[in-house]
């Protein structure tokens, strides 16, 4: 009944749209290279769109029509290759070359492909110990703002352990070197009996959402105020903005309550074992170390340099806030969607979906209006 639903909508949606709005549907069944877990999604600089799916670690290529087109990357251990398939993120440099990061145990070094796939470099990073890079940006004067994770120490509790997760924002210049320390974070992430692994995740963990403005300033947000700080790229703290976002809910029992019993659930249908030898520690987490549900999970520019603010899931509604800020925090349009992503870029706008049956959708909205115009036409893709 719920496909049945949702083909319904979809059938509305696209005879929704008029004369000049165009929706295109990328990786579907059938167009030559599905999508199976799609992550980030960029136009490139010679207008073709680019999506990274985690599926096969291939970075893969459509025209501005959705034909498929190519596939670069994949899984492998060699230079040009994806090391580590989950956590990979990718971008354009200012001379017009693909780079791509990876995760722990991923290769050390940033990625630079040219755009039919061939390898042009890789450039390491002169960081001591083991880190991941699940996200950063190209700089004008060809040195990155990169996100990097490194291991934390266990922390140890009553009766179990818990882990920090270590996230530093830092500059890094044309040779792999650090150069400014941006903003750093030290939060308790995980669970676990042992002090060396069989851990999860625990919820309600405050973010760390960032991204760089025309200005070549970094907007950054923890999710627990409706403040966004700022810096320069040097490091130093600049005037914050204040936003007209809602201040974040706090966590109540329920939701601690209801955690543990989907997390009980979803690790009981995969491996009983396991989870009472290891997993359900989580019954004992009663607590929150953490008094509210982050209200932000991302922070986007838009190509009019406006702000795409993405709130944290739902569970209870199964759907995500969004919210279009101006440069001064001034909301210009909200939705509550159930779309694991809206992306707007400069010539489409992608929002990313699923159906009852875990079927992953990816669609491109053409654009025709204003940020503001062609971020509410969005909802006409869920």
């Amino acid at each position: 009944m719920k496909s049945l639903l949702l083909s319904a909508l979809l059938l509305v949606l696209f005879n929704s749209f008029g004369p000049g709005q165009e929706v295109i549907v990328l990786g579907a069944p059938g167009q030559g290279s599905e999508l199976g877990t799609p992550g980030g999604i960029l136009e490139g600089p010679d207008g073709n769109i680019y999506i990274y799916d985690e599926a096969d670690a291939f970075i893969k290529v459509y025209s501005p029509k959705g034909q498929f087109l190519r596939n670069l990357a994949g899984e492998g251990q060699g230079p040009g290759e994806i090391q580590r398939r989950d956590g990979v993120s990718f971008g354009f440099t200012p001379e017009g070359k693909l780079f791509f990061t990876e995760y722990f145990r991923g290769h050390r070094w940033i990625t630079f492909l040219k755009l039919e796939g061939e390898l042009d470099k890789v450039l390491k990073i002169e960081l001591p110990g083991s880190f991941g890079i699940p996200d950063a940006v190209a700089l004008p004067d060809g040195g990155f703002l990169a996100e990097f994770h490194v291991l934390g120490e266990p922390v140890k509790q009553k009766d179990y352990f818990l882990y920090k997760s270590p996230i530093k924002l830092m500059r890094v210049d044309t040779e792999g070197k650090i150069v400014a320390d941006i903003r750093n974070s030290e939060y308790l992430t995980r669970i676990s009996y042992r002090p060396d692994g069989a851990d999860l995740p625990i919820p309600y963990v405050p973010s760390f959402a960032w991204c760089l403005t025309k200005e070549n300033n970094v907007l950054f947000s923890d999710g627990l105020s409706n403040t966004i700080e700022v810096f320069e790229l040097g490091g130093k703290r600049l005037a914050a903005v204040q936003t007209q976002l809602p201040e974040p809910e706090k966590v109540r029992d329920k939701d601690l309550d209801r955690w543990r019993e989907e997390r009980k659930q979803m690790m009981m249908e995969r491996n009983p074992g396991w989870w009472h030898q290891s997993g359900s520690v989580v019954e004992k987490y009663t607590q929150s170390l953490y008094k509210f549900k982050p209200l932000t999970e991302g922070l986007a520019l838009t190509p009019e340099g406006n702000i795409l603010v993405s709130g944290s899931w739902d569970l209870e509604n199964n759907s995500r806030d969004y919210w279009l800020l101006d440069g001064s925090g001034k909301i210009l349009a909200q939705l509550k969607a159930a779309a694991g992503r809206i992306v707007l870029s400069k010539n489409f706008v992608f929002v990313v979906t699923s159906d009852p049956e875990g079927n992953v959708r990816v669609s491109g909205v053409k654009r025709s209006g204003s940020d503001k115009d062609d971020f509410l036409k969005s909802a006409r893709a869920l």
